[in-house]
C-alpha cells in the first residue's frame, strides 16, 4: 500500500485491560457477531477521490474502495475525506474498507516514519486503536465496521522488532474490538502476514486479514497464500498495484483487490 506519509497507559493496566476486555482471538475461530462480509473487487488509492469521479467509476468492476481513514504515517492528507463523502459514495453503491497507516515496525524497510517504541508497543497499540475507532467513527461508520491496520513490509528476520509487532497487533487488535468494532490487518505475505501465521492460536489476532501478493491472481484463497483453515471468509487480498486505469473518463492511480472479507457498516 505504500502509504506512508499517542500515548497510553501503563503496561501493566494495558494488560489487564486486556485480559478483562474480550476473550483472545483465534484466526481459526468463528466470524464476529455483527460483522458485515462482501465479495467482489476492490480498489484502494492515496487520496479519496472526488465524489463525481466515484461515480464515473461505478461502470468499473470495482465494488468496494480502501480510505485511509488516518494514522500518523498516513501518506496523503484525504482532506475530502469526510462524513459527507462517504454518505454521498454509500448513496453510489460503494462498500468500504476503512484504513488506519498508524506506528510501524522499528526495523521498517519504509522511509522516515513513526515507529514502535519497543518499551511501549502494548500502550502505543491500544493508544492508536482507540484513534482509528474515533476517525472511523468521525466519518460515519459504526460499531461491526472493519478497520484495517496497515503495518508496512519490515525486516522480520529481527526477532525483537518481529515481537514488538506483534505485541502492537495484538494490543491493537483487542482495543479496536473491545471498541466494537472489527479489528484487520494490512501487510506483507512475506512480514506481517507470515508472522501472524505462525502464531496463529498462541496469541489475540485480528479478526480479519488483507495480504499484499502482487500475483495478479484475484482470488483470496486456493493460491497456498495462507492455509485455508486461517481467517475462512475474512480476507482481503492486493494482488497487483501501482496501475492506471479509466472508467467514466476518469483516471486513477490504484492497487487491484480481491475482496471476501468484512467491510465498513454505516
Amino acid at each position: 500500500m505504500r502509504r506512508i506519509h499517542r500515548a497510553g497507559t501503563s503496561v501493566l493496566l494495558t494488560a489487564v485491560l486486556m485480559a478483562l476486555a474480550v476473550p483472545v482471538a483465534d484466526a481459526r475461530g468463528a466470524a464476529p457477531r455483527g460483522m458485515r462480509t462482501v465479495t467482489g473487487a476492490a480498489f484502494d488509492t492515496c487520496e479519496a477521490p472526488k465524489v463525481s469521479t466515484m461515480k464515473a467509476w461505478r461502470a468499473s468492476p470495482y465494488k468496494a474502495v480502501g480510505i485511509y481513514v488516518g494514522g500518523v504515517n498516513r501518506g496523503c492528507a484525504n482532506k475530502g475525506l469526510t462524513r459527507d463523502w462517504v454518505r454521498q459514495v454509500r448513496a453510489q453503491g460503494w462498500e468500504f474498507l476503512p484504513l488506519y497507516v498508524g506506528s510501524q515496525a522499528s526495523c521498517t524497510t519504509s522511509g522516515k516514519v513513526q515507529r514502535i517504541d519497543p518499551a511501549r508497543s502494548w500502550d502505543m497499540g491500544g493508544a492508536e486503536a482507540d484513534d482509528a475507532v474515533d476517525r472511523a467513527a468521525a466519518v460515519g461508520f459504526r460499531k461491526g465496521s472493519a478497520v484495517y491496520l496497515d503495518m508496512e513490509h519490515y525486516d522480520n528476520r529481527n526477532a525483537d522488532c518481529r515481537r514488538d509487532v506483534l505485541n502492537f497487533v495484538s494490543a491493537w487488535s483487542d482495543r479496536v474490538r473491545a471498541r466494537g468494532f472489527v479489528p484487520g490487518y494490512y501487510s506483507s505475505l512475506s512480514s506481517g502476514i507470515a508472522d501472524l501465521v505462525e502464531f496463529a492460536g498462541t496469541r489475540s489476532m485480528p479478526d480479519a486479514v488483507w495480504y499484499a501478493r502482487w500475483d495478479d491472481k484475484a482470488v483470496t484463497s486456493g493460491d497456498g497464500a495462507i492455509p485455508d483453515h486461517l481467517w475462512p471468509g475474512r480476507r482481503v487480498k492486493q494482488h497487483a498495484g501501482n496501475v492506471k486505469e479509466t472508467y467514466g473518463g476518469q483516471t486513477l492511480n490504484i492497487d487491484r483487490n480481491a475482496l471476501a472479507g468484512p467491510v465498513g457498516v454505516l
